[in-house]
């Protein structure tokens, strides 16, 4: 089923004091094999958890704002206009956000959830 419309018009998940999830792309819009949401964070977050992916590749695209981004061991800070690649396996995750905040967008697939968690104690 095709679909255009506005991103304010977007299936909106909120994850109240930490980020606004804005889909566009889901299985309620009929998406099967992917899925991209555009994330919204708060300012000065920081996180505990990173995680892999046995199948999923993955893109980060950061529009506006700071994120802190754990990859491998290391992190990597990202500005505007900044992209990430994911591969299968890599351990990855925002770690954390700047002082204005994070918009994000992220797209994945397959889009099955393929998801092992980790604690993260890094520098974030």
């Amino acid at each position: 089923m095709s679909k255009i419309f506005r991103l304010d018009e977007a299936e909106r998940v909120e994850d109240p004091g930490t980020r606004t999830m804005y889909w566009l792309m889901s299985g309620g819009l009929g998406a099967e094999r992917m899925r991209v949401v555009v994330y919204d964070f708060e300012p000065n977050l920081r996180f505990d958890k990173v995680h892999f992916h046995d199948e999923r590749e993955s893109i980060y695209v950061i529009l506006e704002g700071t994120a802190i981004v754990h990859l491998n061991g290391e992190e990597h800070v990202l500005g505007p206009q900044t992209v990430a690649y994911l591969s299968p396996g890599d351990v990855h995750g925002v770690v954390g956000t700047g002082e204005n905040g994070l918009k994000m967008l992220e797209a994945w697939a397959p889009a099955e959830r393929d998801t092992t968690y980790l604690d993260y104690e890094g520098k974030a």
